[in-house]
């Protein structure tokens, strides 16, 4: 569904990340892991149309689309959950939802009210503005407001940066969720463990360089990888 080969990216002549090949398959909940510096966020910006490759292929669902800026990717519905939420804080709950859905044509009402049934706790402040939500329930209105465009692929962006932790562990439950619904989802986060306990795989960077690939059960396993790239968090 979507793929990277050989893709490096960076800002003016200087590369972050170099010759990454990744790939996500349908279904799949991808993690991206590595520490702070390692290239994650650079990596999403180019796959998301906010940052063009200097090198190398992007594919989305078969279609190259290395050059293609990020609302035409999003019309190809690749959403982008970014770092930090960025919900509209002067608009209501409500009116950051009916946003997600801003380039489909199919888009019905009813089923704000069906997102709202599985985001309970916005459903209680679907009238209230944005900026007066809790970190938590801004970060589940950012992933609601992603569902809405009916992704081929979400893309999450530190999630769980800058909530608490009972909050990331309610977070991290709802990915598991959309993941067996049949979203695909590739993940980047610092919160290693939890996210290879929800991931099927996972991909480690490390000074802009894939380290480790392989099933989330084989890099949580390895105690050298852990020690040297995820902490021991």
């Amino acid at each position: 569904m979507l793929a990277t080969r050989a893709v490096s990216a960076g800002y003016g002549a200087a590369k972050v990340i170099s010759d990454i090949d990744i790939e996500v398959r349908t279904g799949e909940l991808v993690a991206v892991l590595g520490a702070n510096g390692a290239g994650k966020s650079t990596l999403m910006r180019s796959l998301s149309g906010l940052l063009r490759p200097i090198d190398g292929q992007v594919t989305l669902a078969g279609a190259e689309v290395s050059a293609l800026p990020a609302h035409q990717l999003a019309r190809m519905r690749l959403a982008l959950v970014p770092e930090g939420r960025q919900v509209f804080p002067e608009l209501s709950v409500l009116d950051n939802l009916r946003l997600g859905a801003y380039t489909r044509r199919d888009f019905d009402e009813t089923e704000i009210t069906a997102l709202l049934e599985r985001f309970a706790s916005l459903s209680k402040r679907r009238h209230t503005k944005a900026g007066l939500l809790s970190g938590g329930e801004q970060q589940m209105l950012a992933i609601a407001r992603g569902l809405l465009a009916k992704p081929q692929v979400m893309l999450l962006d530190e999630p769980s940066l800058g909530l608490a932790p009972a909050l990331i562990a309610d977070l991290f439950s709802v990915l598991v969720e959309l993941r067996d619904a049949g979203i695909t989802l590739l993940l980047v986060d610092q919160m290693a463990v939890l996210a290879l306990a929800a991931a099927d795989r996972g991909y480690v960077l490390a000074a802009g360089r894939i380290v480790q690939a392989g099933s989330a059960a084989a890099i949580r396993d390895d105690p050298a990888l852990t020690q040297a790239y995820l902490g021991k968090s």
